[in-house]
């Protein structure tokens, strides 16, 4: 197993009582996500796709006709919503409605879906757009690896709701990596090891279960998937905190971003924040709250 995020470095000796039992994705929803990396499937077939996980093909066709939409007429199918759409924001909302599912995080009051659906799909367009400048070949992959980079801190506040919530209102969420450390405190293990466990479980490919991992790691030898998803996460904590954007760190000096394409990167996640955010808050709720 790759690293483990726990303060003493130690992998725990099992799982925390509650978490014994891993989430299991809807059915049809390996096929989906499996699908949706293909480049070169048409809208049709994506529709095909989508609608073997009913759930997730209704939230879409809602998204579709939706006030962040705003159809000219009535969105009545599947592939005329992912054309109205158009296939980023298909392929995101639907990994998210997917991984979702499995999971029922209410009884956690720190715990607010639309905010950390928020990071969670800021932190995919980071990750798109840096690996547009540096790793074309592997955008959607990038992008993915930012979506479910946090999704272990949906597991823990739902199996783990009051040692979560307590981890939450404890954190320093501006520090890189004090949400992780207090969750291992007082849950046994950190989002990171709890997602990295979930990437596990369902199979996910190598590289993202790596990627996800390694995101508060900031050292030479990531490859470059991690380093993308890792100068991602970075990029949208300084946005999330209003934080100066000289606190940038040595991951975006080494990704090779002058001071030209980290002001190019900062404008363009300030130019989709709201809209991102109106996004999550479309598909998941309104709120504000719990973010990494």
């Amino acid at each position: 197993m790759p690293e483990p995020s726990r303060a003493s470095g130690a992998p725990p000796s099992r799982r925390p009582l509650g978490m014994d039992r891993v989430p299991v994705l809807p059915p049809g929803a390996p096929f989906l996500l499996e699908a949706l990396h293909d480049d070169d499937l048409s809208f049709t077939a994506i529709a095909r796709a989508i609608e073997r996980v009913p759930s997730v093909a209704a939230r879409l066709l809602a998204l579709a006709n939706s006030a962040w939409s705003s159809p000219a007429s009535p969105v009545t199918s599947i592939e005329v919503a992912c054309a109205r759409l158009g296939l980023r924001v298909v392929r995101t909302a639907s990994i998210a409605l997917a991984v979702s599912q499995p999971f029922n995080p209410a009884r956690c009051p720190a715990f607010i879906a639309a905010t950390f659906w928020t990071t969670a799909l800021l932190n995919a367009e980071a990750a798109s757009w840096l690996a547009q400048q540096f790793l074309p070949p592997a955008q959607s992959t990038v992008r993915t690896a930012g979506l479910l980079a946090n999704l272990g801190l949906v597991w823990l506040a739902e199996a783990l709701p009051a040692e979560t919530a307590l981890a939450l209102g404890t954190a320093d969420r501006i520090a890189p990596g004090s949400t992780d450390l207090r969750l291992a405190e007082r849950c046994g293990l950190g989002y990171v090891e709890a997602g990295t466990l979930l990437a596990e479980a369902w199979r996910l490919p190598e590289n993202l279960r790596d990627a996800i991992a390694r995101q508060l790691h900031s050292d030479a030898q990531l490859t470059p998937l991690c380093q993308l998803v890792s100068a991602a996460i970075h990029i949208v904590r300084i946005l999330r905190h209003r934080q100066p954007w000289e606190t940038a760190d040595e991951r975006l000096i080494r990704l090779g971003l002058d001071a030209a394409l980290q002001e190019a990167a900062r404008q363009h996640m300030v130019a989709i924040h709201t809209r991102t955010t109106a996004l999550a808050e479309t598909l998941f709720g309104r709120g504000a709250g719990c973010s990494r």
